[in-house]
């Protein structure tokens, strides 16, 4: 008897205790959770809310609104769904806030166009026809002929297809972001604002570039700016490449050729005996571009109408002249000085003019011989250094000479002071780069 009142004793607790904990279970549940609706998508909860009719209107309202954006009827990706429950408070997403959350959870489809290039799908956009029209641009921007040329042939290098399909919005590009892709390689590429006194040698200087790399990047066809223009800041590896051959004729100069001499008797002495002078030749040529660029020239046919002449240079035995190979892009050259360019090459324009204060210090590009060092005319006080194999540079307008004739300077020496000599509209750097005798655009050389 005492052993069943001790056991019902020990029952009646633990039930009391058991009550108890399930009292304070269903307290803890009902100050934690709520009556409401959670919401899903694609079966996997994202949030909740108290009135299931508000996920509905928020849906159509951010559907309508993307079908708008891209102009066609969509479809919902992953299906939605809500489902009465008892939900944690802290999901419940307030009306105010709903249609944001529930936008950024919601994906839709849509019909676009894909761009394979050789069997892989690049990007979308809105539809196959759009898809066609960028590739239409792409051939029109690198189809570009020169006087004297007509287009032999075009085509892409890779093998590029356009198909529909429906895919997530997400995936969708705008036209001129897959222009982007296709011409530099890169979907987000670094872009940069032009502002006021910016020059593509002062944005490329920056950013570690050549400007060949940034007119590429963006199409340009000279180095003008305009304020608030946008620059993609990228070197270019197009996914896309335009293939062109074209047959041309045209009137060429015949760069001249420079001889040296030594004068054994002199070991000091640097002169020019004779001048160079360019020869004249027609040619008529096959060459192939690939994206605006020649790769490939072939001569056909070619007409000597005027002979060059050799320029001839006598040295002493103890004079060494630089002599290197360079080309139109070796990033070889260093600024002279630096400043803002108030005038590009072309047009007749021989050089670029870069503006800067009186008497700041000139520097040579790159080593060599002076050859002369005085005043010419219209140039006014000017330096002008021989860099060997046809390569000579001038810095026109000084204000006072420090190199002089037949000296051997170094690439970064100081050589002369702006000024505002010879025919000049106020202080600045006139500097010209001339290759055999042929004058060319110094921004090619500097970095």
């Amino acid at each position: 008897m005492v052993a069943y009142l001790r056991y019902n004793k020990a029952l009646f607790f633990i039930t009391i205790a058991a009550v108890f904990a399930g009292v304070l279970f269903i307290g803890g549940v009902l100050l934690t959770r709520t009556p409401g609706y959670a919401v899903y998508i694609n079966d996997e909860q994202v949030f909740a809310v108290k009135d299931k009719e508000g996920v509905e209107q928020a849906a159509q309202k951010i559907q309508q609104q993307a079908e708008k954006r891209h102009h066609q009827q969509l479809v919902l990706a992953s299906p939605l769904d809500c489902k009465w429950r008892l939900v944690k408070k802290s999901t419940l997403v307030e009306p105010g806030e709903l249609e944001t959350r529930l936008a950024g959870n919601l994906d839709f489809k849509a019909n676009a166009g894909a761009i394979i290039i050789n069997k892989k799908t690049l990007t979308y956009v809105s539809s196959p026809a759009a898809a066609n029209q960028v590739l239409a641009q792409l051939k029109k921007d690198y189809s570009q002929v020169e006087s004297g040329e007509k287009i032999i042939s075009l085509a892409f290098a890779e093998k590029v297809t356009v198909k529909p399909a429906r895919v997530s919005v997400k995936q969708i590009m705008s036209e001129t972001k897959a222009y982007d892709l296709i011409t530099t390689g890169s979907k987000n590429p670094e872009k940069y604002t032009v502002k006021e006194g910016d020059s593509l040698w002062m944005i490329a200087r920056k950013n570690d570039m050549y400007v060949d790399d940034i007119k590429k990047a963006n199409h340009l066809d000279s180095e003008n700016l305009s304020l608030g223009q946008k620059l993609v800041l990228v070197k270019s590896k197009p996914y896309i490449n335009v293939v062109v051959r074209v047959k041309g004729e045209k009137t060429e100069e015949i760069p001249y050729q420079t001889k040296v001499i030594t004068d054994q008797k002199s070991p000091s002495r640097v002169a020019i005996s004779q001048n160079g002078k360019n020869g004249e030749k027609h040619i008529v040529y096959i060459a192939s571009k690939r994206n605006g660029v020649v790769s490939k020239r072939e001569i056909i046919e070619e007409k000597i109408l005027r002979a060059a002449v050799d320029r001839v240079i006598v040295k002493g035995s103890g004079v060494t002249i630089a002599s290197r190979s360079l080309t139109s892009r070796t990033g070889a050259m260093t600024w002279p000085l630096y400043g803002v360019i108030t005038q590009y090459y072309g047009g007749g324009h021989r050089g670029i003019d870069v503006g800067v204060s009186y008497g700041t210090p000139i520097y040579a590009a790159d080593g060599g011989v002076v050859y002369f060092s005085g005043y010419s005319g219209g140039y006014g006080y000017c330096v002008k250094i021989d860099h060997g194999n046809g390569l000579e540079t001038n810095y026109a307008h000084c204000s006072k000479l420090v190199a002089s004739s037949g000296q051997m300077v170094s690439k970064g020496q100081l050589i002369a002071y702006s000024g505002n000599s010879g025919r000049s509209t106020g202080p600045h750097l006139h500097f010209e780069v001339t290759s055999n005798g042929a004058y060319t655009n110094p921004i090619s050389y500097l970095r």
